[in-house]
Protein backbone atom coordinates (compact mmCIF):
# COMPACT_ATOMS: atom_id res chain seq x y z
CA UNK A 1 0.00 0.00 0.00
CA UNK A 2 2.89 2.46 0.85
CA UNK A 3 5.12 1.19 -2.25
CA UNK A 4 1.49 2.29 -4.15
CA UNK A 5 0.77 5.41 -2.27
CA UNK A 6 2.23 8.62 -4.74
CA UNK A 7 4.53 10.75 -2.28
CA UNK A 8 4.17 8.46 1.03
CA UNK A 9 6.40 8.64 3.57
CA UNK A 10 9.47 6.56 4.16
CA UNK A 11 7.80 6.49 7.68
CA UNK A 12 5.00 4.73 6.83
CA UNK A 13 6.79 1.26 5.83
CA UNK A 14 6.76 -1.68 8.39
CA UNK A 15 10.23 -1.34 9.07
CA UNK A 16 9.62 2.19 10.60
CA UNK A 17 6.76 1.36 12.38
CA UNK A 18 8.28 -1.89 13.64
CA UNK A 19 11.83 0.41 15.20
CA UNK A 20 10.18 3.30 16.18
CA UNK A 21 6.53 1.92 17.76
CA UNK A 22 6.15 -0.18 20.94
CA UNK A 23 3.41 -1.34 19.29
CA UNK A 24 1.05 -0.33 16.30
CA UNK A 25 -2.10 -0.96 14.30
CA UNK A 26 -3.45 0.10 10.97
CA UNK A 27 -7.35 1.47 10.42
CA UNK A 28 -7.98 -0.78 7.08
CA UNK A 29 -10.50 -1.21 4.31
CA UNK A 30 -12.03 -4.26 4.05
CA UNK A 31 -10.74 -4.92 0.75
CA UNK A 32 -7.15 -2.94 1.92
CA UNK A 33 -7.74 -0.44 -0.26
CA UNK A 34 -6.64 2.25 2.11
CA UNK A 35 -5.24 2.53 5.56
CA UNK A 36 -4.11 4.39 8.62
CA UNK A 37 -1.07 3.26 10.59
CA UNK A 38 -0.58 4.16 14.21
CA UNK A 39 1.46 3.88 16.78
CA UNK A 40 -0.05 2.20 20.25
CA UNK A 41 1.10 1.84 23.83
CA UNK A 42 -0.35 0.47 26.68
CA UNK A 43 0.46 2.37 30.48
CA UNK A 44 -1.38 1.60 33.60
CA UNK A 45 -3.97 -1.02 31.84
CA UNK A 46 -4.96 2.24 30.07
CA UNK A 47 -4.58 1.45 26.18
CA UNK A 48 -4.17 4.62 24.13
CA UNK A 49 -2.66 6.10 20.87
CA UNK A 50 0.87 7.65 20.58
CA UNK A 51 3.31 9.41 18.54
CA UNK A 52 6.52 7.28 18.29
CA UNK A 53 9.56 9.04 18.63
CA UNK A 54 11.44 9.72 15.37
CA UNK A 55 7.73 9.76 13.86
CA UNK A 56 6.52 11.76 11.34
CA UNK A 57 2.70 11.71 10.40
CA UNK A 58 0.10 8.92 11.05
CA UNK A 59 -0.37 8.89 7.29
CA UNK A 60 -3.49 7.79 5.01
CA UNK A 61 -2.34 5.86 2.64
CA UNK A 62 -3.84 4.15 -0.74
CA UNK A 63 -7.60 5.41 -2.01
CA UNK A 64 -7.34 8.18 0.71
CA UNK A 65 -10.86 9.81 -0.39
CA UNK A 66 -12.57 6.42 0.01
CA UNK A 67 -11.87 6.94 3.72
CA UNK A 68 -14.92 7.62 5.96
CA UNK A 69 -13.70 9.90 8.49
CA UNK A 70 -16.30 9.72 11.32
CA UNK A 71 -16.12 5.83 11.10
CA UNK A 72 -12.46 6.58 11.60
CA UNK A 73 -13.09 8.62 14.58
CA UNK A 74 -15.64 6.17 15.94
CA UNK A 75 -12.92 3.62 15.78
CA UNK A 76 -10.66 5.41 17.59
CA UNK A 77 -12.25 6.82 20.53
CA UNK A 78 -13.77 3.10 21.00
CA UNK A 79 -10.54 1.50 21.02
CA UNK A 80 -8.16 4.41 22.86
CA UNK A 81 -9.31 6.35 26.25
CA UNK A 82 -6.68 8.61 24.94
CA UNK A 83 -4.88 9.58 22.15
CA UNK A 84 -2.61 11.28 19.66
CA UNK A 85 -2.97 11.69 16.46
CA UNK A 86 -0.87 13.45 14.01
CA UNK A 87 -1.30 14.07 10.32
CA UNK A 88 0.39 16.06 7.50
CA UNK A 89 -3.02 17.87 6.20
CA UNK A 90 -6.60 18.71 8.38
CA UNK A 91 -8.92 15.84 8.48
CA UNK A 92 -12.49 15.73 9.29
CA UNK A 93 -12.48 15.02 12.89
CA UNK A 94 -14.01 16.42 15.48
CA UNK A 95 -11.68 16.04 18.27
CA UNK A 96 -9.79 18.59 19.32
CA UNK A 97 -6.29 20.16 17.27
CA UNK A 98 -3.73 22.02 17.01
CA UNK A 99 -1.09 23.54 13.93
CA UNK A 100 2.24 22.42 14.26
CA UNK A 101 5.28 23.62 11.54
CA UNK A 102 7.59 21.59 9.15
CA UNK A 103 9.93 22.65 7.11
CA UNK A 104 10.59 21.79 3.50
CA UNK A 105 12.62 22.82 0.78
CA UNK A 106 12.53 21.83 -3.17
CA UNK A 107 15.16 23.76 -5.66
CA UNK A 108 13.17 26.15 -6.99
CA UNK A 109 13.27 27.62 -3.17
CA UNK A 110 17.07 26.73 -2.32
CA UNK A 111 18.08 30.02 -1.76
CA UNK A 112 21.24 30.52 0.86
CA UNK A 113 20.50 33.72 3.66
CA UNK A 114 22.74 36.00 4.95
CA UNK A 115 24.32 33.75 7.82
CA UNK A 116 24.17 30.74 5.62
CA UNK A 117 26.56 32.23 3.18
CA UNK A 118 28.92 33.55 6.09
CA UNK A 119 28.89 29.99 8.03
CA UNK A 120 29.68 28.07 4.89
CA UNK A 121 32.47 30.75 4.00
CA UNK A 122 34.10 30.50 7.40
CA UNK A 123 33.74 26.37 7.13
CA UNK A 124 35.80 26.94 3.32
CA UNK A 125 38.48 28.59 5.75
CA UNK A 126 38.58 25.85 7.98
CA UNK A 127 40.69 22.42 8.49
CA UNK A 128 37.09 20.45 8.90
CA UNK A 129 36.24 18.31 5.77
CA UNK A 130 32.71 16.25 4.70
CA UNK A 131 32.68 12.99 3.04
CA UNK A 132 29.61 10.92 2.52
CA UNK A 133 31.64 7.75 1.21
CA UNK A 134 32.17 4.83 3.37
CA UNK A 135 30.75 6.73 6.55
CA UNK A 136 30.31 3.98 9.24
CA UNK A 137 27.02 4.37 11.00
CA UNK A 138 27.51 2.50 14.43
CA UNK A 139 30.90 5.05 14.57
CA UNK A 140 28.62 8.04 13.03
CA UNK A 141 26.07 7.29 15.51
CA UNK A 142 27.93 7.36 18.31
CA UNK A 143 29.13 11.00 17.88
CA UNK A 144 25.84 11.98 17.29
CA UNK A 145 24.37 10.00 20.30
CA UNK A 146 27.34 11.47 22.56
CA UNK A 147 27.36 15.04 21.47
CA UNK A 148 23.48 15.48 21.65
CA UNK A 149 23.66 14.56 24.91
CA UNK A 150 26.16 16.85 26.46
CA UNK A 151 23.48 19.48 25.89
CA UNK A 152 19.90 17.85 25.45
CA UNK A 153 18.75 15.21 27.79
CA UNK A 154 17.36 13.80 24.83
CA UNK A 155 18.78 9.84 24.67
CA UNK A 156 17.62 7.81 27.31
CA UNK A 157 19.27 3.63 26.36
CA UNK A 158 15.73 2.96 24.89
CA UNK A 159 15.81 6.27 22.68
CA UNK A 160 19.52 5.34 21.52
CA UNK A 161 18.70 1.71 20.46
CA UNK A 162 15.83 2.44 18.94
CA UNK A 163 17.68 4.95 16.57
CA UNK A 164 19.98 1.81 15.89
CA UNK A 165 17.56 -0.51 14.93
CA UNK A 166 15.65 2.25 12.57
CA UNK A 167 19.17 3.22 10.94
CA UNK A 168 20.51 -0.17 10.76
CA UNK A 169 16.90 -1.27 8.86
CA UNK A 170 16.84 1.36 6.84
CA UNK A 171 20.73 0.64 5.58
CA UNK A 172 19.82 -3.00 5.01
CA UNK A 173 16.86 -1.57 2.24
CA UNK A 174 19.32 0.67 0.52
CA UNK A 175 17.42 3.78 2.36
CA UNK A 176 19.33 5.39 4.70
CA UNK A 177 21.85 8.32 3.15
CA UNK A 178 24.98 9.34 5.90
CA UNK A 179 27.16 12.01 5.82
CA UNK A 180 30.30 12.95 7.77
CA UNK A 181 32.42 15.54 9.09
CA UNK A 182 35.90 14.78 9.74
CA UNK A 183 39.01 16.89 11.80
CA UNK A 184 42.05 15.14 10.53
CA UNK A 185 40.68 11.88 9.72
CA UNK A 186 38.50 11.57 12.98
CA UNK A 187 34.84 11.76 12.54
CA UNK A 188 33.62 14.75 14.98
CA UNK A 189 29.41 14.66 13.56
CA UNK A 190 27.74 14.00 11.04
CA UNK A 191 24.00 13.85 9.29
CA UNK A 192 21.57 10.89 8.88
CA UNK A 193 18.84 10.85 6.58
CA UNK A 194 16.59 8.39 4.72
CA UNK A 195 16.07 9.01 0.94
CA UNK A 196 12.42 7.31 -0.15
CA UNK A 197 10.16 8.40 -3.24
CA UNK A 198 12.11 11.27 -4.14
CA UNK A 199 12.29 12.79 -0.43
CA UNK A 200 14.97 12.68 1.63
CA UNK A 201 14.22 13.43 5.28
CA UNK A 202 16.59 14.66 7.69
CA UNK A 203 16.46 12.34 10.87
CA UNK A 204 19.42 13.18 13.33
CA UNK A 205 22.49 14.95 12.95
CA UNK A 206 25.29 17.24 14.69
CA UNK A 207 28.86 17.84 15.47
CA UNK A 208 31.33 19.07 18.24
CA UNK A 209 30.48 22.63 19.54
CA UNK A 210 33.92 23.70 18.58
CA UNK A 211 33.22 22.36 15.05
CA UNK A 212 29.75 24.71 14.48
CA UNK A 213 31.67 28.06 15.29
CA UNK A 214 33.32 27.53 12.19
CA UNK A 215 29.80 26.36 10.25
CA UNK A 216 29.84 22.94 10.31
CA UNK A 217 26.34 22.11 10.47
CA UNK A 218 25.63 24.83 7.27
CA UNK A 219 28.18 23.03 5.79
CA UNK A 220 26.89 19.47 6.68
CA UNK A 221 23.17 20.71 5.83
CA UNK A 222 24.26 22.37 2.31
CA UNK A 223 25.93 18.80 1.24
CA UNK A 224 22.97 16.89 2.50
CA UNK A 225 20.84 19.45 0.44
CA UNK A 226 23.46 18.98 -2.60
CA UNK A 227 22.51 15.35 -2.57
CA UNK A 228 18.54 15.33 -2.55
CA UNK A 229 18.76 17.72 -5.63
CA UNK A 230 21.06 15.71 -7.46
CA UNK A 231 18.80 12.72 -7.14
CA UNK A 232 15.45 15.13 -8.07
CA UNK A 233 14.53 15.03 -4.25
CA UNK A 234 12.45 17.05 -2.01
CA UNK A 235 14.46 18.13 1.07
CA UNK A 236 12.15 17.25 4.60
CA UNK A 237 13.96 18.98 7.63
CA UNK A 238 11.41 16.44 9.60
CA UNK A 239 9.90 19.72 11.59
CA UNK A 240 10.52 21.33 14.70
CA UNK A 241 8.62 24.45 16.44
CA UNK A 242 11.70 25.36 18.53
CA UNK A 243 12.51 28.75 16.62
CA UNK A 244 15.99 28.07 16.65
CA UNK A 245 15.97 25.21 14.49
CA UNK A 246 13.31 26.69 12.55
CA UNK A 247 15.47 29.52 11.96
CA UNK A 248 18.31 27.71 10.63
CA UNK A 249 16.24 25.62 8.10
CA UNK A 250 14.93 28.82 6.68
CA UNK A 251 18.86 30.05 6.13
CA UNK A 252 18.94 28.04 2.97
CA UNK A 253 15.18 29.18 1.99
CA UNK A 254 13.31 26.83 3.72
CA UNK A 255 9.54 26.88 3.86
CA UNK A 256 7.43 26.77 6.84
CA UNK A 257 4.59 23.90 5.76
CA UNK A 258 1.68 23.28 8.73
CA UNK A 259 0.75 19.79 10.13
CA UNK A 260 -1.68 18.50 12.36
CA UNK A 261 -2.02 17.30 16.08
CA UNK A 262 -5.33 16.36 17.12
CA UNK A 263 -5.67 14.57 20.93
CA UNK A 264 -8.38 13.64 23.34
CA UNK A 265 -8.36 12.04 26.83
CA UNK A 266 -11.42 10.56 27.71
CA UNK A 267 -9.24 8.05 30.20
CA UNK A 268 -10.32 7.44 34.37
CA UNK A 269 -9.67 10.16 36.44
CA UNK A 270 -6.80 8.00 38.46
CA UNK A 271 -5.06 7.41 35.16
CA UNK A 272 -5.25 10.95 34.39
CA UNK A 273 -3.49 12.04 37.81
CA UNK A 274 -1.18 9.14 37.50
CA UNK A 275 0.09 10.16 34.19
CA UNK A 276 0.25 13.77 34.87
CA UNK A 277 2.73 12.41 37.58
CA UNK A 278 4.20 10.68 35.64
CA UNK A 279 5.21 13.21 32.82
CA UNK A 280 6.82 15.39 35.59
CA UNK A 281 8.89 13.00 36.94
CA UNK A 282 10.13 12.18 33.67
CA UNK A 283 10.63 15.44 32.42
CA UNK A 284 13.15 16.06 35.12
Amino acid sequence: MVENTPCALVSSLSFYWDATAQDWDAYLAEDYSYGIPVGVTTKGGIRRLYYPLFQKFHEPLGNKGDIDWIDFENSLLERFKKGELIVNNTVPLRIKKEQLLTQILTKEQYNLKTQAKRMLKKFEQSQLEINDKDVKLDKLLRVIITELSKKLNVFNPKESQTLYTLFNEAEKLGLLYKVGLYEKGELIGGLIGTQYKNQLLYIKGTATEESQKNGSMYALMNHLISHGFEHNCLIDFGGSNAEGVRYFNTRFGAEDVYYFHYSWDNSPWWFKIFYGMYQKIKGR
